[in-house]
């Protein structure tokens, strides 16, 4: 069930006018059935898995509270729960990955004879709502969360769907505060809406025409030239950022009409003037979710600067793999951890100067064109990986179709529209970055909001309803 469909359209509208129109104690137990139907359009089977790891967590759960109430060691019962939930993401996510890299290293047949004896099928949104489990356990055991949750609030908690398949991955000190006090008023609803309408325009208008553009380069790179491959790679990032902060927008314009808050995963991360900013500027509950429970628990900055980096290459690596079980987006993490390595080594060694001083002319505006072009590249890996085996010999030819500056080959049919669609995605990213333009536009929302409501259903005729799945759907 897609934001940007007819289904999606028919079930938020009835909970939206059933919620409001019910008492407090009947809105919780409400949003728990919208989000198992939500869930079940996808795939009724995998309900039943999905609530059975619920039930297995708040067991867990209650069994940590009821240690912590006693005074005794309740890490034993985090290092079981954590493990459960690892291994129910690895053997759904990650079982071909793990035994065709076993035959790969040691050519025994019975890696190979294994994986061809199952066949298993990904649970929709398996890794964003595993690292949110984990993320509650953890937060149990440092204390962060304090009391018990009900069993309503638990399952809410995991299951609301606005944010259920592609995150924001949220924590308990996001939401669970808000439960039993939902707020809505004239400009929460009109930020709502407004937040619809962007996401709407990014994913089907902006995303879903790079889409069809640049996909026959990565069916054979080497048969293209390097303007069509350079272009290519900075559309991609666009299409990466449209799709889904185009998500994250419905999903937060939805929570809005049924008075919660949730965070804002992306903050204009293409006007970052360091990677180090970008990263937290760009999917940013994933990135603080990698500090908080891989980076810091791995050492964090404590030690020498070497340990350091090696604990953020670590975990931008494992941030790679989160995304999907192929070495390509293992290397996809590596390249964007080296980048930081690279970056903090530079700033230390220069005294913590910017690696282009603010005396040089428009020295900001070049940082920022050079860490956009440099992070655009890292999405080679991020769509070479949908090739499968063939993944990392796509990534080959696209780097050595720009490095050596071809001219021969083919020109990327409609190339030429490329440039369009990339001015307009840094259009939202800039919005996204400076307050400035929501602020002047809000004392005109009552004569914006019906305007731009026509417009986006104009344009949705045109470019059709937007039938593609969201990128992030896939993880």
């Amino acid at each position: 069930m897609l934001f940007n469909s007819i289904p999606y359209l028919i079930l938020f509208a009835l909970t939206y006018l059933i919620y409001w129109n019910i008492p407090q104690k009947g809105r919780k137990p409400l949003l728990v059935v919208s989000s198992l139907i939500f869930y079940a359009y996808f795939s009724f089977p995998f309900l039943f898995h999905f609530l059975l790891v619920i039930l297995v967590n708040y067991a867990f759960s209650e069994w940590m509270f009821r240690k912590k109430e006693k005074s005794e060691n309740h890490n034993s019962v985090l290092y079981t729960i954590v493990v459960l939930n690892v291994l129910n993401l690895a053997f759904f996510k990650y079982f071909y990955f793990i035994t065709d890299s076993l035959y790969s290293l040691t050519g025994y047949p019975s890696f190979k004879e294994i994986a061809g004896s199952w066949s298993i099928f990904l649970p929709l949104a398996i890794s964003f709502y595993t690292f949110q489990i984990i993320a509650v356990q953890v937060d149990i055991h440092r204390g962060i969360i304090e009391k018990r949750m009900s069993t309503v609030d638990y399952f809410l908690f995991i299951l609301f769907f606005p944010q259920l398949i592609a995150g924001p991955i949220m924590r308990s000190q996001d939401f669970l505060p808000q439960l039993d006090h939902p707020t809505i008023d004239q400009d929460r609803m009109k930020k709502g809406i407004f937040l619809i309408i962007g996401g709407l325009f990014k994913k089907v208008i902006i995303a879903e025409n790079i889409a069809p553009i640049i996909s026959p380069l990565y069916l054979d790179p080497a048969k293209y030239d390097s303007f069509s491959i350079f272009f290519s790679v900075l559309a991609f990032a666009i299409q990466v950022y449209c799709d889904f902060s185009g998500y994250t927008d419905m999903a937060r314009g939805s929570a809005n009409l049924l008075g919660y808050e949730i965070p804002e995963n992306f903050q204009g991360p293409f006007f970052s003037q360091s990677f180090r900013e970008l990263w937290s500027r760009w999917h940013i509950t994933l990135s603080s979710w990698l500090r908080d429970y891989i980076y810091i628990p791995l050492g964090g900055s404590k030690g020498s600067i070497f340990r350091s980096n090696l604990n953020s290459f670590i975990t931008m690596c494992l941030g790679g793999l989160w995304h999907g079980a192929n070495w390509a987006f293992v290397l996809w993490g590596a390249y964007l951890g080296a980048l930081i390595w690279i970056e903090r080594s530079l700033y230390l060694h220069r005294g913590k100067k910017k690696f282009i001083p603010d005396t040089f002319p428009l020295a900001g505006i070049i940082r920022t064109i050079v860490i956009f072009i440099v992070f655009t590249f890292s999405g080679v890996f991020f769509r070479a990986a949908a090739r499968g085996a063939e993944s990392l010999n796509v990534a080959y030819e696209i780097f050595k179709g720009v490095l050596t500056l071809r001219n021969t080959g083919d020109t990327l049919s409609r190339v030429d529209e490329l440039p369009t669609f990339i001015a307009l995605g840094l259009m939202f990213n800039w919005f996204q970055y400076s307050p400035f333009v929501y602020e002047k536009l809000k004392p005109f929302q009552n004569i914006l909001l019906p305007i731009l409501s026509v417009v986006i259903l104009l344009l949705l005729g045109i470019f059709g309803d937007g039938g593609q799945d969201f990128i992030y759907f896939q993880f």
